[in-house]
């Protein structure tokens, strides 16, 4: 009896230290910015970037979002996410393959780029909300790569976007 109370409380103590943040797990946690809302993990934290709608960092990732009204130009709302992806591309000097993610209405495409003296890779997504069209960036170091993609794409996955009118 007293080894399954050990055990209990030893299991206890590990659930109660990961959650606390002591063991480095990370609990999920959800940002919202100008309509924009994405489930990270609370390791994350946010910073003010100026060229950045909302900016998300933790020690080895980081999140970018720009978020470009329809207001910007007559028309912009009739794009779609697929013409404003290549406009991205085009603007960027990007060349990439562009995927789409079954069951989910973004497209993404990867790339590597130098910054700092330092490799990074790139998974970044499009999306067309209802007011705007939004680039949603996600970066780590090319080391990190295989191991980041698919969660990148859960983080992804979970981007919504609401109105004024549902705020």
């Amino acid at each position: 009896m007293k080894k399954k109370f050990l055990a209990l409380l030893a299991s206890l103590t590990a659930v109660t230290l990961c959650v606390i943040g002591f063991t480095g797990c990370a609990l999920e946690k959800t940002f919202e910015k100008a309509g924009m809302q994405i489930t990270l993990t609370s390791k994350f934290y946010e910073k003010e970037i100026l060229s950045q709608t909302a900016y998300y960092e933790s020690t080895d990732s980081i999140v970018t979002a720009v978020k470009e009204e329809f207001s910007i130009a007559d028309g912009v709302e009739d794009y779609t996410v697929s013409d404003y992806t290549d406009i991205v591309l085009e603007a960027n000097n990007v060349t990439a393959n562009v995927n789409t993610r079954e069951g989910k209405d973004y497209l993404y495409f990867t790339y590597e780029k130098q910054v700092s003296g330092k490799d990074f890779y790139y998974l970044a997504t499009t999306h067309k909300g209802p007011d705007a069209f939004w680039l949603i960036q996600f970066a780590c170091l090319v080391s990190d790569k295989g191991s980041k993609t698919e969660t990148f794409l859960k983080w992804a996955d979970s981007v919504t976007f609401i109105t004024e009118e549902q705020a």
